[in-house]
């Protein structure tokens, strides 16, 4: 799987949004940014990751960054923080147990996930995942904006939909429309 993972990752075209073909990602918010991940990046690598791909910046003084994917599963005190860049971090683990309790060890909650063949495993996972998005083989970002929205623990509000969400819902308004005047 991860061989499979790496070389589907590298394949990522990275380019600005407008960009013909229509890249997969593009640019980090700030052209500091790509700096600051691969510092992240070679943190973790001292704390003990093991590098499978490297995250490098790809043109000098703008947001744009390669994907990095690192096995972080030996890692002594891993960082409970969010790398906003597209940085993997895989740990290993023994079972599906062992991988909710994985993925449940964090202060955040957005979203959670399971990627399998076996709806029983998901079915599984689902009650026991403590997320405010949990999904069955699909990405985890781009939340529907039909969903209720919010997260628990550390991320989001902890409500559903967004924190003006009152101020979208709270003036009903309804037409009835025709092109035709009757």
């Amino acid at each position: 799987f991860l061989n499979k993972l790496i070389e589907k990752t590298k394949s990522i075209t990275v380019d600005d949004p407008f960009a013909d073909p229509e890249p997969f990602i593009g640019p980090l918010a700030c052209p500091e940014f790509p700096q600051k991940v691969c510092q992240q990046q070679d943190s973790l690598i001292q704390s003990g990751a093991i590098l499978l791909l490297k995250a490098s910046p790809l043109k000098s003084g703008t947001g744009f960054i390669s994907p990095g994917i690192l096995d972080v599963t030996d890692v002594e005190d891993l960082p409970d923080e969010e790398i906003f860049a597209p940085i993997l971090q895989v740990i290993r683990v023994a079972d599906l147990d062992e991988a909710i309790k994985t993925a449940n060890n964090t202060r955040y909650g957005l979203a959670s996930g399971i990627l399998t063949d076996e709806k029983n495993r998901y079915d599984y996972a689902y009650p026991r995942l403590k997320a405010g998005i949990i999904n069955w083989n699909t990405q985890l970002t781009g939340a529907s904006s039909a969903a209720p929205f919010g997260g628990i623990k550390d991320s989001g509000n902890n409500r559903p939909s967004a924190f003006f969400a009152a101020d979208y819902c709270s003036y009903p308004v309804a037409s009835i429309e025709s092109p035709v005047c009757e």
